[in-house]
Parts: structure tokens; C-alpha cells; sequence
């Protein structure tokens, strides 16, 4: 009776090796920090890495990567946005999107953990993927920026969550095509196994 090959487990080496590295990628997208007049949130590109650490990293190696960028933060260096680093920045206003990047990672991807049969099913599982990320994002951050500014979360949605929603609709819809790619490129990542037969898109 003939038994189906188990995918061999991914090495742990090279997986936290990717997650430092798209940690390093995450840092690097928070040198574009356009402040807001309306807001203490400001625009950066740090959205758009969550998101491919979501669909290509999988839940778990994504979401560490996330905490290697806090702690990185955390301990001293400019990685947060703006240039910012330190246990305050945490503790402030930009505190819920940036504990939120892991809890996105963490739920985006498990929705991504495995690729689609074809191109076009796997690009509607990232996109929920994104979705999903998405969501958690703004809920903690506006939970939280609400709380800090001692205002409703009405107010709290107009400030940390409604003039950001174009912004982050557009990379989503660059992100979800990037991510579906790298998928389908035939790397050896976490987040679709090792030795996966499957051709090139459709």
C-alpha cells in the first residue's frame, strides 16, 4: 500500500534566520514616516511588510520576526517610526499598531499557513490573509490610541484608523500580487513547506 511522503520540517535555523531578516526589512520601512497634522499616527511603509510577513513567513516565523523589530526598538535602536526607539514609544500613542503587528501577523497568517492548489484560489486566501491583519491592526490601535487620548472610540477611529484606510487599501493591493509571487516562485520557505512540487502560477 503506497504512503504519501511526508514534507520534511523546515530547518529552525533558517527560518529565525528569514524572520531577523525581514525584521531588519521591517525597520528599514519605518525610515518612511510622514507625519500627520490630524493625528499623532503617522503614514510609513511598515503596513506593507506586515502583510508579506503575514503570507510568507506563516504565523509563527512572521510574528517572531515582528517581535525581533520590538525588541530591537525596545532596546534602544531608531526602528521605530520616525526614527524613534525605547520602552516609551511602546507606552505611547503608536503603542497598539506596533503590539499589533505581531497579533496581525500571528492571525493573517494562519489564514495564509499553506498555499491555495492554484494561483488564483491562493491569491483570495492572501487576501484575506491581509484582510484579516489588517483588522487587527487598527482595532488594537485604535483601542489603545483611544485610551491614551482619554476619547471615545468614534474619536479614536477618526484619528487612528479613517485616513489611513486608502493608504493601506493600496498596499494591500500591492502586497497581496508580491506575496502570491514570492509563493509561487519555488523558494524554500516556512510558509508552504519544503520540496512542494507545485508549478508556477496560472
Amino acid at each position: 500500500m503506497a504512503t504519501v511522503d511526508e514534507p520534511e520540517p523546515y530547518p529552525r535555523t533558517k527560518a529565525i534566520a528569514l524572520s531577523a531578516i525581514f525584521a531588519a526589512l521591517l525597520s528599514v520601512s519605518s525610515v518612511v514616516s510622514i507625519p500627520l497634522p490630524i493625528t499623532p499616527v503617522p503614514v510609513t511603509l511598515q503596513v506593507f511588510v506586515v502583510l508579506l510577513l503575514a503570507a510568507v513567513l506563516g504565523p509563527a516565523y512572521g510574528a517572531l520576526s515582528c517581535v525581533i523589530y520590538l525588541l530591537l526598538g525596545a532596546l534602544g535602536l531608531p526602528v521605530y517610526a520616525g526614527a524613534g526607539s525605547g520602552v516609551p514609544v511602546l507606552l505611547g500613542p503608536l503603542g497598539g499598531y506596533l503590539f499589533g503587528f505581531p497579533a496581525a501577523v500571528l492571525l493573517g497568517g494562519l489564514l495564509s499557513a499553506r498555499r491555495a492548489e492554484s494561483a488564483k484560489r491562493d491569491l483570495l486566501r492572501v487576501c484575506a490573509s491581509a484582510f484579516v491583519a489588517l483588522s487587527v491592526i487598527y482595532l488594537l490601535g485604535v483601542v489603545w490610541l483611544s485610551a491614551f487620548l482619554h476619547v471615545g472610540l468614534y474619536r479614536g477611529f477618526v484619528l487612528g484608523a479613517l485616513p489611513f484606510i486608502p493608504v493601506d487599501a493600496a498596499k494591500a493591493a500591492i502586497s497581496v500580487p508580491v506575496a502570491v509571487r514570492i509563493r509561487w516562485s519555488g523558494l524554500d520557505l516556512p510558509v508552504v513547506g519544503r520540496r512542494d512540487a507545485r508549478g508556477p502560477p496560472a
